[in-house]
């Protein structure tokens, strides 16, 4: 029977037929549901496996830092919905992906924090994690002996990139799989769980390359296999 896989948003999208996620998740197999800030728990109580999305911006005080002038798209309430569901699912024991802002949510949930902004608050020279159109894209380095290790089969690969905030110190019961040349963490996972992994990029429209569908098929199909126990 194929998996029911909670997908957060930071609102209602379940009538947007081309969503990246949801096609993502049909595609290899799974039963999207839609979650969002307000919906009952009952549309979450019997689901096999969470996908936290990408988004916007994580509100500070979600870590105790103070408001950083290059915010964008904050969404307080979908923090607030989502970091509670987060720590309800790795207590459960459920499989887990997050990508981008999901990932970030992910360690935030487990105590955390952030660079609010690479650019400025990152202490060495970065690359360019986002660019203003489309993708940005590079390396990441990929730690031997971890799922995301298995799951890819390789050291390094090149990844898609749009995002200006990333994890600082990660939250308790991760640890760090991957990271971008610069050192900017792209990949952490909780050992003790069965399948808990978050990416900093996007494989849900890694599309382009032989290459880049080939991870994306690999991630996915990892994540709906968990799922399906």
């Amino acid at each position: 029977m194929a998996p029911i896989i909670g997908v957060a948003f930071g609102k209602n999208i379940e009538n947007d037929p081309d969503n990246n996620y949801l096609r993502a998740i049909k595609e290899f197999g799974g039963i999207p549901v839609t979650l969002y800030p307000g919906i009952s728990q009952d549309a979450y109580a019997n689901i096999d496996g969470l996908l936290l999305t990408g988004g916007g911006d994580l509100h500070p005080n979600s870590f105790g830092a103070a408001w950083h002038p290059s915010l964008i798209y904050v969404n307080e309430a979908r923090d607030n919905f989502e970091m509670p569901l987060c720590r309800q699912v790795l207590e459960e024991n459920l499989p887990v992906l997050g990508i981008c802002y999901g990932i970030q949510i992910m360690s935030v949930a487990m105590g955390g924090n952030m660079y609010q902004d690479i650019p400025s608050e990152y202490p060495k020279k970065s690359l360019p994690h986002k660019i203003k159109r489309g993708d940005s894209a590079h390396d990441i380095q990929i730690e031997p002996n971890n799922r995301l290790r298995e799951i890819i089969g390789k050291s390094s690969e090149q990844v898609n990139s749009a995002h200006h905030q990333a994890i600082k110190d990660v939250g308790d019961g991760f640890v760090v799989t991957a990271r971008s040349p610069d050192g900017v963490i792209e990949a952490i996972e909780n050992p003790s769980k069965d399948f808990v992994l978050g990416v900093q990029y996007h494989p849900e429209r890694m599309i382009q390359t032989a290459e880049s569908r080939e991870h994306r098929g690999k991630l996915f199909k990892a994540f709906i296999e968990a799922a399906s126990g």
